[in-house]
């Protein structure tokens, strides 16, 4: 049972998550405590719209600290890391090296260095560990997981995934070339930003065996990331193709599955999944669930958390964070070279 919970970074997700946490523990005897350098993000409505009738630590019952060292001497049941991407490994490590269960927003990390020791870490002190990757929860998602494993569209031929949004819309609250996903000293780009679909081809199919990527960035605002790309997984009797942009104005997501045996599609704005089967067309399927939103995903994997926090999953979801890190690592080098990177699966 979580008795108290650390939130470390109250931003756009910190509050996200504290929210859905408070939400879902209501009626509880729970603590909520934080730790934030900088108070930088005022409270936020569902809708990231700011609240100015109140305060974070009156609406939320949060109390806030400023001391890192003192917050952690509380030993809280749980530590959910908000922070930009750049520091969630610094504090990963100060967690887990104190034996405390976490909860991480995605990505792990902006840099593959430190992530082994951070595995080691927690296997070695029993440590529980969840990265945001909220998606895994949604039911299309992890129903398309089910089908690839049970083979039943057969060997994989090929696969499209397709993301686009528009980074200016995505916080009304803030100066979005402030935003860590537009800065390369706090963890930005495209390609960390959006992993969330290098993810999933991770949790489908697992590591491929080279990647090649091209992009960059092709908007003029004064950004120092890639906020276009295109990459390229080999995973030698298929591939996988992944496009990502924050910097396109009609916003998608979307992907297609296609194997010898049937095809698979799903997209985020009818929220809809298409399974069409070559041989057996009576199990032709459409699952549409328009009313999901992504706060429903978090919820899903928050009700996880409460529900099963246990250091039983921690190495599949480490070993898994450090080859989608892998991927983006070899993605970075493939952009700058101009050629195919192998992949390196030393110690993953």
């Amino acid at each position: 049972m979580l008795k108290c919970i650390l939130f470390i970074g109250l931003g756009g997700a910190g509050q996200r998550h504290l929210r859905l946490f408070r939400e879902n523990l209501s009626g509880n005897d729970i603590e909520l405590i934080a730790y934030r350098t900088t108070n930088k993000t005022p409270l936020l409505n569902p809708d990231f719209s700011v609240n100015q009738k109140d305060s974070i630590e009156d609406f939320y019952k949060v109390n806030i600290y400023n001391d890192l060292e003192d917050v952690l001497a509380l030993k809280p049941d749980l530590v959910v890391i908000s922070t930009p991407s750049s520091l969630h490994l610094e504090y990963a490590q100060l967690c887990a090296e104190q034996g405390l269960n976490i909860f991480v927003e995605k990505p792990i990390s902006n840099s593959i260095k430190g992530l082994l020791t951070l595995r080691d870490t927690v296997k070695k002190n029993n440590v529980a560990i969840q990265v945001g990757f909220q998606r895994r929860f949604h039911p299309h998602l992890s129903k398309i997981n089910e089908i690839i494993k049970s083979k039943k569209i057969g060997q994989i031929l090929t696969v499209n995934f397709t993301v686009a949004s528009y980074i200016p819309r995505w916080h009304p609250y803030e100066n979005y070339l402030n935003l860590y996903a537009c800065r390369k000293d706090l963890g930005g780009g495209v390609l960390l930003t959006e992993i969330h679909e290098i993810d999933l081809t991770v949790w489908y199919f697992g590591a491929p065996e080279s990647v090649v990527c091209v992009g960059g960035t092709y908007s003029d605002v004064g950004m120092d990331v890639e906020d276009t790309v295109s990459l390229t997984l080999d995973y030698i009797k298929f591939l996988v193709q992944i496009n990502l942009t924050f910097w396109q104005k009609h916003h998608e997501r979307s992907f297609s599955i296609s194997g010898e045996g049937g095809y698979l599609s799903w997209n985020q704005d009818d929220n809809l999944l298409v399974e069409e089967y070559f041989d057996d067309t009576d199990g032709n399927e459409q699952h549409s669930n328009p009313s999901l939103g992504n706060d429903d995903m978090f919820d899903l994997q928050i009700k996880s958390i409460i529900q099963d926090m246990n250091s039983k999953n921690s190495d599949t979801n480490m070993n898994d964070s450090i080859v989608s890190m892998k991927i983006i690592e070899a993605a970075k080098e493939s952009m700058s070279k101009g050629r195919v990177i192998k992949l390196d699966k030393d110690g993953s």
